[in-house]
């Protein structure tokens, strides 16, 4: 499992999507179009690494997007993408704690 199961335990995370860097779907967990996920969280991915370049930020570990009602939090694991999607929003900041917490661990 990609997932970390701290992250599919919790119960603001309504689902959550593992992708490879091209959009491809690896994993999902509780998303109805897995595929549609992972092909816009690649392209999302990508755009925001070739912005965070342009501004010098380095490499790109963790990006969060929010709207009215749902949240998506987005880490690089290696060769994939970890996306959970969060409801509310405003559990986004400890969703992306752990999920950054959770990602560092397994690398160590």
């Amino acid at each position: 499992m990609l997932i970390p199961p701290l992250i599919a335990k919790l119960p603001e995370v309504k689902s959550a999507v593992v992708a490879d860097l091209g959009g491809a779907v690896v994993e999902v967990l509780r998303e109805r179009d897995g595929e549609g996920a992972a092909a816009v969280i690649g392209f999302l991915w990508s755009t925001a690494a070739e912005a965070g370049d342009h501004l010098g930020l380095g490499a790109l570990r963790l990006v969060s997007y929010a709207g009215p009602a749902r949240g998506a939090v987005v880490a690089s694991a290696g060769s994939r993408l970890v996306a959970a999607f969060v409801e509310p929003t405003s559990s986004l900041s400890s969703v992306e704690k752990l999920l950054a917490g959770a990602l560092e661990r397994k690398e160590a």
